[in-house]
């Protein structure tokens, strides 16, 4: 024996690879939903200036994007039953189909009718994609892989940040924005094609019991009735809907405390790290969705930004939500509770510099304003992924993974909702169906669309520090 050989063995354990045991199928998938959905969404914010100088109906702006997150949220709260039932291969090619399908409605659209039904139809299918890659995640991977999984998510994401504004660009400055979603509507048939071919029998597991009827019954119009408040043109029927909308809302809440299939975990909500990490998510990305909704507009309208410009500018949110969040992951442990407290003030941060800077510049501190609210959601978001399904009962993991996606996507969805109703209230959408001309009108709606969501912003944090505990 040799005087190395004699030493005690002081290496660290070989790390764990990522793709053994036949987890490649799984996170291909999920990267390729990601793209799909991901990619859609920065289209859709570059070519939107576009589509409304085409077809009208700016007033309407907000339900591009809720409409599509309405669907999605439809989508997931079905796409477990169905994977359990059917595969998960089998339910991505039916999800990927879908999408195609609402991919084809947008490009063939000759009104914002059109365009808005083919968004509903492209949430149903990417939504279903999108919580079919959380459940791989959970299914598939051991928890201590679950950081490295969503990291990689994260990178795919960032990716798509940067190449959904150059597809949607290009097409829009071509003067043909339709084309954008004939591409993506190729590449969903591809991917149906594929699907059951990777995940032949991967099952989406037995939790999935059945639909949440009740649940979907009071959600779905309540989201639809807040989103009608922001067009009506009467202030008391916007406020009855807006009321409406409040107590279905409500409603919905009161049955998922007691509904036996839930959208939520029911029987973990009332462990505190589940529900503080539902809570900063919903009001997170509630308070996080105005620039993503109308700062396209904006910026062409105040600053006269080109579509790749102003893209571009949108992208960098979801560039820097990417990069620290796959920075995050190789971190020491011990820093998780510092990223879920910081992670959410420079999101707010965020906020309040968007509202300083929109309405008249300098660009770079709309620049800056992106990277902090982005690289805020990249610093704490796997962190409370992982807080959430790991404080979870055991038996109700799978649909804590699949419950946060779907809360994401209601925050998003509402906070859409609201935006409308901030930005039609303030006079944003003009007597011809456009972005209303005067622009003193649209500097007072590039500021109130952020200082009005400053307090879900700030619940959020609050929610985030005690998650951190």
């Amino acid at each position: 024996m040799t005087a190395r050989d004699s030493q005690p063995d002081t290496a660290p354990p070989p790390r764990e690879p990522l793709l053994a045991e036949g987890r490649w199928a799984v996170l291909l998938l999920v990267c390729g939903g990601i793209w799909l959905h991901a990619a859609d969404t920065t289209v859709v914010a570059t070519v939107m200036p576009a589509a409304v100088q085409e077809l009208g109906g700016a007033a309407w702006v907000g339900w591009a994007w809720m409409l599509e997150l309405v669907g999605a949220i439809l989508a997931a709260a079905g796409c477990g039953l169905l994977a359990a039932r059917r595969g998960a291969g089998q339910a991505a090619a039916l999800a990927a189909l879908v999408f195609a399908l609402g991919c084809c409605v947008t490009a063939l659209a000759a009104d914002m009718g059109g365009f808005l039904a083919g968004r509903l139809l492209q949430g149903l299918g990417g939504g279903a994609l999108v919580a079919l890659c959380h459940i791989g995640i959970a299914l598939a991977f051991p928890e201590r892989l679950w950081a490295r999984a969503y990291a990689v998510v994260a990178l795919v994401w960032g990716f798509s940040a940067l190449a959904g504004p150059l597809v949607g660009g290009v097409f829009a400055e071509a003067g043909y924005w339709q084309g954008a979603f004939w591409a993506f509507a190729l590449q969903a048939l591809a991917a149906a094609l594929a699907a059951p071919r990777l995940l032949p029998r991967q099952g989406g597991g037995t939790s999935a019991g059945g639909l949440p009827g009740p649940s979907l019954a009071l959600l779905v119009p309540g989201v639809l009735a807040i989103g009608l408040a922001g067009v009506l043109a009467a202030w008391w029927l916007a406020a009855a809907a807006a009321l409406a909308g409040l107590l279905l809302l409500l409603g919905f809440l009161k049955v998922e405390l007691r509904a036996g299939v839930s959208l939520l975990p029911r029987r973990s909500l009332p462990l505190a790290h589940v529900r503080a990490g539902l809570v900063a998510a919903l009001t997170l990305t509630l308070a996080a969705i105005s620039f993503a909704t109308y700062g396209p507009l904006l910026l062409q309208a105040l600053h006269g930004l080109s579509p790749l410009q102003f893209g571009y500018i949108t992208a960098l949110e979801s560039v820097a939500w990417s990069l620290l969040a796959l920075l995050t992951s190789r971190l020491d442990p011990r820093v998780e509770g510092p990223c879920l407290r910081w992670g959410p003030v420079m999101i707010v941060s965020g906020l309040l510099l968007f509202a300083f800077t929109l309405p008249r510049g300098p660009l770079w501190g709309v620049i800056l304003a992106a990277l902090l609210q982005g690289g805020g959601f990249g610093l704490c978001w796997t962190f409370v992924a992982r807080r959430i399904v790991a404080a979870a009962r055991p038996e109700e993991r799978e649909q804590a993974a699949g419950a946060l996606p779907t809360v994401q996507m209601l925050g998003y969805a509402l906070g859409a909702a609201a935006a409308g109703i901030v930005a039609n209230g303030l006079g944003f959408a003009g007597e011809g169906g456009g972005a209303a001309g005067s622009a003193e009108t649209l500097r007072d709606v590039a500021r109130w669309l952020f200082l009005a969501f400053l307090p879900p912003g700030l619940l959020g944090v609050a929610a985030a520090w005690r998650l951190s505990r």
